[in-house]
């Protein structure tokens, strides 16, 4: 098990940090890490938001998919995040299956979840700086509808979702789609 502990000291009006990764058999500092890493790009915003996306999906408990969705404004701040799961007062899907369940892909009529874009919409604080929504999959028509009446102009997903009536909407209404699967 690996622990980041930082500590941070005051030197003549100037902070030092220093931090180090403990593990039960030895103590690396992380400036030798930072050393090893400064050969390895930055990763951009988009390659770190979609990266965070698994994390963020990772509190689904839809059995069918599990998406997340995070929502930036134009200074690439998180604003919130949401991922897809029962309405407030049900039942998880991973304990209490919904209609849903067992439809076929794209046929989400049955499914009880709220989209993660549109939990991601609602947990958001502050909806007139939203810029950019990062999603694991291309929204629905429903989600796009959403969307569209925001300030939010560019749309970031690793793959598309199989009803195109979101995509096709988006695109009519000037908003960017930029699809970027893994590679």
């Amino acid at each position: 098990m690996r622990s980041v502990t930082a500590i941070i000291t005051r030197h003549h009006d100037a902070f030092s940090v220093r931090s180090e990764i403990r593990s039960p058999l030895n103590v690396i500092s992380v400036s030798s890490v930072n050393s090893q890493r400064s050969a390895m790009p930055r990763l951009s915003h988009d390659e770190y938001y979609l990266q965070m996306l698994d994390l963020v999906a990772a509190r689904s408990t839809c059995p069918r998919r599990a998406v997340g969705a995070i929502i930036v404004d134009s200074r690439n701040r998180v604003l919130s995040t949401g991922y897809n799961g029962p309405p407030r007062g049900r039942g998880h899907c991973i304990d209490s299956p919904c209609p849903g369940r067992d439809d076929a892909a794209g046929d989400s009529d049955r499914c009880e979840a709220v989209h993660s874009e549109i939990n991601a919409l609602l947990q958001c604080g502050d909806i007139e700086r939203a810029s950019t929504i990062y999603v694991s999959c291309s929204p629905c028509f429903a989600c796009a509808k959403a969307i569209a009446n925001t300030n939010i102009r560019r749309v970031v997903c690793r793959e598309l979702y199989r009803d195109m009536r979101g995509r096709d909407l988006l695109l009519a209404l000037d908003i960017i789609l930029d699809i970027q699967p893994r590679s």
